[in-house]
């Protein structure tokens, strides 16, 4: 109706223009002058777009005018009419929509499935709903609609609103094929950081920790006459103490490991009169972190209240009444119940809420009461365990060969290459070309070097220092005006490989470029530039017209990043043991592939082990023996002087390390030394939505509305088309004015500029920090569609209190139309798989 409305304006305005010119002429060749005044005050209003009174039309002033003029006036009103009825019809029709999808989304809020989401993800707007049935108030209509929108539209996997499965490759088949076993198993977490609180605050009394084993801290070394290692988390710093002959007493009697009781009794043994100190001094060493514990709870354990009560039970009889706590909150965690029993997943939500709190209580933790921490201690995942997808690699490997293009390509625009370009430079100036030292005084050294004022800076060091600061983007001017030759080469190839891409054939709103072209150019690119061995493709397919192509989501490092997450999670379901671990190659010439230990607080990094090695890393406690940890203070970094690239070596063995953080954290967000060891010899995202390569970044200068077209690469759509405004060009909605008049006033501003009806909409707020603006909530895309008024709604709400940008992305593939699966229910998808260098899924 709406656009009905649009292209009646259209047809007025164009009418209007055309009769403005008629009229005119009409008055100058009017016999009878006393007629002029009327001609000319109906002239007005048919610009005005408004009905003329009586006394500017009517029978005289018709038959005064040429007959085709008289008739074209007819039809202009008479579309002026239609135009009016057909407004005050849409705004009766607004109405009547309002109660009508009200009716469509409580219908979908009744479906047990999306309660039992809704009573993870907002459990004061189930109750709200409940409350209200029919009656709902504008902001729980705009809140349902959001998670309503959220499960049908959204691919997370972190959620209960999407579901996970496991696929496997076949030789040959349909392009993809299911087991149609839709049955939804969920799985229930508590969230690592309030157990790490809850460990934390154990491991401060005696009776807990006397049992407990201790170790040294894997990052700790003898430098100079001084012990080194890293503080603890979240900052993480160098910490720096004499080595003394006490502490080194203390660090052979540890050895790998003991028990903390064993440590305190052999050194008391020589000085029995000095128990007391000697407890308080091991007590010191565990408190500046030389020493740490290896805690009750390994970091992945699949049963971690099972082992913190095991423990408590042996070490701690006293703390019966907390162990009944803890008993009883397992019990809760682990009950079994059917998904669609609404009340008996809320009342175990409320008793794991209410059970947190009395432990937290009885262990002096500052926490929230227990509406507040039931919202965060505790998370859902549902999956799939008894679904399968197959792909039949012969239907996918078009797709797969411009991918494994799109993955040598990208190699070139990694966001980390100046930093480990920058790096080789700062390893041969700090420490000397073919150097080779630890890991760890490296990172110490750029600490150093990254504190300095800028005035004591030598020459040499100056133009590294941007790219060593991970945690800010360095501008791309910075690299184009680098005087490290290198750097300033890197600008120039990617400015030119953007180009070519950019420069692609046009085609309406679509730019494609040829794969060939792309594995043209990366085959001329310096040596430097080495594509990832693995990677992760996140992609949406499409089937159309016998042609399988796919959108292109985000593209990470690869080796197992993810699937041991899923793994993890659909084993814990009852789904079979997924085949997700890698063989250590025995070929010198291979790295050895090591994944971060530990979970560093964060329940996404919980996952099923993946490579066949891990890098012990401090103050996490892992299960896997010690031939498959490599400890941090053991890696090296080789200075080639050849190319100038840097590897990293495990000391003792003498073998390279690939190094891979396979949890599901943010790099960003992970601790300093972690990051820098990702950064210089890791791989991260190459591709990412919020971290967009072909996308200039917004600006706060920017006038008017931006179109940015679809790119593709073969088979590939590697961005989607995107229409981006200010937020003071959008049309917000005005005081007073009603959802009709604002529907009408977007739908035609939307329609100018070519935006389509159905898109997705991210908002990008101006300034702050680079970190919390990729991270916040306004930059996940909401899907809107002008035909729903709820959508508007939650247009309206987003839009409200906006600062910044508005981007529309086209919504590509249409949700209304994802059929994945051949004959299948309809579905939105992503689909996740790793593609390693030899071009094997």
């Amino acid at each position: 109706m709406a656009q009905d409305i649009l292209a009646l304006d259209d047809e007025l305005t164009k009418g209007a223009e055309e009769l403005s010119d008629l009229l005119y002429a009409a008055i100058g060749g009017l016999g009878d002058l006393s007629l002029k005044p009327r001609l000319v005050a109906l002239r007005r209003s048919i610009h005005g777009k408004r009905l003329p009174a009586r006394t500017e039309w009517d029978e005289e002033l018709a038959r005064a005018l040429p007959t085709p003029t008289s008739e074209r006036v007819g039809r202009w009103l008479e579309t002026l009419r239609r135009q009016r009825e057909a407004r005050r019809a849409l705004a009766a029709t607004v109405d009547q929509d309002r109660a009508d999808e009200t009716a469509r989304l409580l219908k979908s809020a009744a479906d047990p499935m999306f309660r039992h989401a809704l009573s993870q993800a907002s459990p004061s707007l189930l109750d709200e709903l409940l409350r209200r049935q029919a009656r709902l108030k504008p902001r729980t209509v705009v809140g349902l609609t959001k998670f309503v929108s959220r499960a049908v539209t959204k691919t997370s996997p972190y959620s209960t609103f999407t579901a996970t499965a496991a696929g496997t490759w076949s030789d040959d088949g349909p392009v993809l094929s299911s087991s149609n076993d839709d049955t939804i198993a969920c799985v229930l977490e508590l969230d690592r950081m309030v157990l790490d609180q809850l460990i934390g605050a154990l491991l401060t009394r005696e009776e807990v920790t006397r049992g407990l084993q201790v170790r040294p801290n894997p990052s700790l070394r003898e430098v100079n006459g001084r012990y080194t290692f890293l503080g603890r988390r979240p900052a993480e710093p160098l910490v720096s103490v004499s080595a003394t002959p006490q502490i080194a007493a203390c660090l052979r009697i540890v050895g790998d490991q003991c028990s903390l009781a064993h440590l305190r009794d052999t050194l008391a043994a020589a000085a029995p009169e000095r128990r007391d100190a000697v407890a308080q001094f091991c007590a010191r060493l565990v408190t500046i972190g030389a020493l740490e514990y290896v805690g009750p709870v390994p970091d992945q354990s699949e049963h971690p209240l099972d082992d913190l009560i095991g423990h408590l039970v042996t070490a701690a009889p006293g703390l019966s009444d907390l162990t009944a706590d803890l008993t009883a909150l397992r019990d809760e965690l682990t009950r079994e119940l059917r998904p669609t029993e609404i009340d008996g997943y809320r009342t175990r939500q409320t008793a794991i809420a209410h059970l947190l709190t009395a432990v937290g209580r009885r262990l002096g933790l500052n926490w929230p009461p227990p509406d507040v921490l039931g919202k965060v201690a505790f998370h859902e995942n549902a999956v799939l365990p008894r679904s399968s997808l197959t792909a039949s690699t012969a239907e996918w490997r078009p797709v797969l060969d411009d991918l494994d293009v799109l993955r040598r390509w990208l190699s070139l625009h990694d966001r980390m290459l100046p930093v480990r370009l920058a790096l080789g430079r700062y390893v041969k100036h700090r420490f000397g070309a073919g150097a080779a030292p630890a890991f760890l005084d490296v990172h110490s050294a750029i600490q150093v070097d990254l504190a300095r004022e800028d005035a004591a800076c030598p020459d040499w060091l100056r133009p590294l220092r941007p790219f060593l600061q991970l945690s800010t983007p360095v501008p791309a001017e910075v690299l184009e005006h680098s005087p490290v030759p290198e750097l300033a080469l890197l600008h120039r190839l990617r400015r030119k490989s953007l180009q070519t891409v950019l420069s692609g054939v046009r085609d309406g709103t679509v730019l494609r470029t040829d794969p060939a072209v792309l594995a043209d150019l990366a085959a001329g690119w310096p040596d430097w530039v080495r594509a990832p061995g693995s990677v992760a493709c996140y992609v949406q397919p499409e089937l159309g017209g016998g042609r399988l192509t796919a959108v292109v989501n985000t593209i990470s490092g690869g080796y197992g990043k993810g699937a041991g997450r899923w793994s993890r999670l659909l084993r814990q379901a009852g789904a079979q043991r997924l085949p997700t671990g890698r063989p250590a190659s025995d070929a010198e010439h291979v790295p050895v592939l090591a994944e971060l230990s530990g979970t560093f607080g964060v329940s996404v990094n919980l996952r099923a082990p993946t490579a066949p090695y891990e890098i012990d890393y401090p103050y996490t406690t892992s299960t896997r023996p010690a031939a498959e940890r490599v400890p941090l203070r053991d890696l090296v970094v080789r200075h080639e002087p050849g190319s100038g690239t840097l590897e990293l070596v495990a000391r003792t063995t003498d073998r390279r390390v690939q190094p891979a953080h396979l949890g599901m954290l943010a790099d960003p967000l992970l601790p300093p030394a972690a990051r820098l060891l990702l950064a210089a010899f890791g791989q991260s995202y190459l591709l990412h939505p919020s971290l967009s390569l072909l996308k200039p970044a917004p600006s706060d200068g920017t006038q008017g509305v931006a179109f940015l077209p679809r790119v593709e690469v073969g088979r590939l759509v590697v961005q989607r088309a995107e229409w981006r405004a200010p937020i003071d060009h959008v049309p917000v909605q005005r005081a007073g004015e009603t959802d009709a008049e604002h529907l009408l006033r977007l739908a035609g501003w939307l329609r100018a500029h070519g935006i389509p009806r159905r898109s997705f909409v991210r908002l990008h707020t101006a300034g702050g920090d680079w970190v919390d603006n990729v991270f916040a909530k306004s930059r996940k895309p909401m899907f809107l569609d002008l035909s729903s008024h709820s959508m508007l709604a939650v247009f309206r709400h987003m839009t409200k209190s906006c600062t910044g940008h508005v981007a529309f992305e086209e919504a590509l593939p249409d949700p209304s139309h994802a059929r994945p699966v051949a004959g299948s229910e309809p579905r939105v998808a992503e689909f996740v798989f790793e593609l390693t260098a030899d071009g094997a899924p």
